[in-house]
């Protein structure tokens, strides 16, 4: 296994940054243990519910690829040239993204209640029609855009949540919006499965306009900066957007995270002081010994995992 890392909280603030909030993500808050402080060493691991919804994602991924090539994913990875919500999972990004992870683990859900794949088409059709129904209710809910009930507003959230999550409309000045709109009315044209009614595209294109122009310019910034971010981490992690991913990646399959999230449960019954001890011949920063790594907040390397199980074995646990 490659012993790539994505850190979980980068992408979950650039995703929650630019649509305002999220549509139910799962906690990625750090959740401490019995005895998480000793000698000044503390435990801040990833919420043990949130990683445990990896190896679920991964699990439905590889199962029904067929369903998932038909799910756009809401997170700003479609920028960067993921095509639907199976390319998430050729790679570890998904595991880093709460948004990737919920997707598919409703994919799977609505999998089940349906006891199977008859029609992929279909089953993908309803997933997208739960999530955008949860972006919908949670950017209402969030009260940080004025007139979100007005028939503009109601255009917006149903335009804009057709294939990603619909952008804060501060992210640009009211004359900036021109260029980005017109990309989309040119995706919009070319598409066989994206179908808005001009109608509803020209009271959407209006809300955005007159929305951004109640923004100061500058409140706008950290909008367009949470999307670089998130952008930029995919293209370093997975490296130039022409070549990554492609069809002929393999979807992962749940294996490593099952073995990663045990290693995180076993890490909770093991003294911070001993993890802080284990130094790690690892190249990045945020990880000098084992328990910094741990804290880091995402996947972490294979020799991460292999400390923690070593460290477990010394002291008997998770044998009985």
């Amino acid at each position: 296994m490659e012993s790539k890392r994505f850190g979980v909280g980068l992408l979950v603030l650039a995703i929650a940054a630019c649509a305002g909030t999220d549509s139910g993500e799962s906690t990625v808050a750090g959740d401490a243990a019995a005895g998480d402080v000793a000698g000044g060493a503390q435990k801040n691991f990833p919420d043990l519910e949130y990683l445990q919804t990896i190896p679920v994602a991964y699990g439905n991924a590889k199962a029904h690829p067929e369903v998932l090539e038909k799910i756009p994913c809401y997170c700003p990875c479609m920028l960067y040239g993921h095509r639907s919500l199976a390319d998430c999972h050729r790679s570890q990004h998904s595991a880093a993204c709460a948004t990737c992870l919920d997707e598919a683990v409703m994919a799977g859900a609505v999998i089940a209640e349906h006891g199977g794949v008859d029609d992929a088409t279909a089953i993908a059709a309803e997933v997208k029609s739960r999530y955008r129904a949860a972006i919908v209710r949670s950017k209402l809910q969030a009260g940080d855009l004025p007139a979100l009930r007005s028939d503009g507003g109601r255009a917006y959230l149903a335009a804009c949540s057709e294939c990603h999550q619909p952008p804060h409309p501060a992210m640009y000045a009211a004359s900036d919006w021109r260029q980005s709109l017109s990309r989309m009315e040119a995706y919009l044209d070319q598409s066989a499965t994206v179908k808005i009614s001009e109608s509803t595209w020209n009271a959407a294109v209006e809300y955005i306009r007159e929305t951004a122009a109640t923004f100061p310019p500058e409140s706008g910034e950290r909008y367009r900066q949470s999307i670089a971010r998130a952008v930029a981490h995919l293209a370093a992690t997975e490296g130039e957007s022409a070549n990554y991913p492609s069809n002929q990646d393999p979807i992962l399959g749940p294996e490593w995270f099952e073995r990663m999230v045990n290693a995180y449960r076993l890490a909770r019954e093991i003294p911070a002081d001993r993890l802080a001890a284990v130094q790690l011949d690892d190249p990045d920063p945020n990880c000098p010994n084992l328990l910094a790594c741990l804290n880091s907040g995402g996947i972490v390397s294979e020799a991460a995992v292999d400390a923690v199980e070593k460290l477990a074995a010394e002291l008997n646990l998770g044998n009985n």
